[in-house]
């Protein structure tokens, strides 16, 4: 009976508890309708003004259908537009054939501009226009001219070799007075090959049974690249014109047979000044004595005067035009050579010509140096 009691007692005071928690939710819930009030007012307030501004917008479509509705176009829409799988624009092939044709064009001209600005000369009809000088001979170039000065010698065989010999068979028909040739080689500035010629030409004739001579005129600048040894460099003609030593006490064997040399001497101060006076007619008289063919190495014309008293004094003139070297310009000084000098035995040699090998005879020459018989090894043999 108590047992039942005190269950029911429990159970009394556990509902009590639950009626208690659920008016404490309640006071909560009742203090808080306030704030769900105003909540629900400021919702009301902007769903207003979203509806006023829908309500605006749909005016406003109406209004703008209601005017497209009244409104007439001008055109017609008679199909739909169609796509081209090629670009229309821009032509491809049109573009490359403008600019294939633009770039041919630049070409062409930016060559020709070339050929009128350089003012070298190129080819033997350059010379043949520009001068009334004959042209003895064309020089074809060659790689083995600046390692063996000697070149008729170290190479007798190329096309070189067999240039020169053209230009002393050219030599004998050209119009010389007396028993001894005296020949003198010239050209405007340095560098354009007159000492290789000189020294080539006179071992041509000289391999040929005539006694030569080569003489060196340039007392302003020593010669360095000569292939034999010069015993004593006193010995010249800058010292046998002033009588220090005769010309015989001067001359230097070359090894090579009928072939001699005269060097240049030490630098004098007054070069001109020494052709000019009657010891060089003399030392070239007794040149003439002694040798079948005296050729003179003149300093450059277009620099110095020196050569234009050898020339007065010699039976044939070569002027040396060198190949992509020499100026076009330089053509105009044989003339003025020949009028205001009055030297009238000018001949011209156009020298290192580029050529191809096939255009002489398909291998027949041999352009290259054989060991065995090298210019050096004469010397040293």
């Amino acid at each position: 009976m108590f047992k039942q009691i005190a269950d029911l007692k429990k159970e009394w005071t556990q509902a009590l508890i639950e009626l208690k928690q659920q008016k404490t939710n309640l006071e909560k819930r009742f203090a808080a309708m306030p704030d769900k009030s105003t909540q629900f007012t400021k919702n009301q307030r902007f769903y207003k003004l979203y509806e006023e501004f829908y309500l605006s917008m749909m005016q406003a479509k109406a209004e703008f259908e209601i005017a497209r509705a009244g409104t007439t176009s001008d055109f017609k829409i008679l199909s739909t537009a169609t796509y081209s799988d090629n670009p229309i624009y821009p032509r491809r092939a049109l573009v490359h054939g403008i600019g294939f044709s633009s770039g041919v064009v630049i070409c062409i001209v930016f060559i020709g501009l070339l050929y009128l600005i350089d003012n070298r000369v190129t080819n033997p009809s350059e010379i043949e226009r520009n001068t009334a000088a004959p042209l003895l001979a064309v020089i074809p170039e060659s790689r083995h001219t600046t390692k063996t000065p000697f070149h008729v010698l170290d190479n007798p065989k190329s096309i070189v070799s067999e240039a020169i010999r053209t230009l002393r068979t050219n030599l004998d028909f050209f119009s010389v007075t007396g028993t001894s040739k005296t020949i003198s080689i010239s050209s405007t500035i340095g560098g354009e090959g007159k000492s290789f010629l000189a020294l080539n030409l006179g071992g041509v004739i000289a391999m040929s049974k005539k006694k030569v001579v080569l003489v060196d005129l340039d007392m302003r600048k020593a010669k360095l690249n000569i292939p034999f040894l010069i015993p004593d460099g006193q010995k010249g003609v800058s010292t046998a014109l002033i009588r220090k030593y005769d010309i015989e006490e001067c001359i230097v064997p070359t090894g090579l047979e009928n072939f001699d040399y005269v060097p240049a001497g030490p630098h004098p101060p007054n070069p001109s000044e020494l052709l000019m006076n009657g010891d060089f007619t003399h030392v070239i008289n007794r040149l003439k004595e002694l040798y079948e063919f005296v050729i003179i190495d003149t300093p450059p014309v277009g620099l110095v005067t020196d050569g234009i008293m050898a020339m007065k004094k010699t039976d044939v003139t070569i002027y040396v035009v060198r190949a992509n070297y020499s100026k076009k310009d330089f053509l105009q000084n044989i003339e003025r050579i020949q009028k205001l000098h009055k030297v009238t035995n000018i001949s011209v040699v156009f020298n290192a010509m580029p050529s191809n090998n096939r255009m002489y005879g398909y291998g027949y020459y041999e352009d290259k140096t054989p060991l065995k018989k090298s210019w050096k090894y004469i010397l040293r043999g």
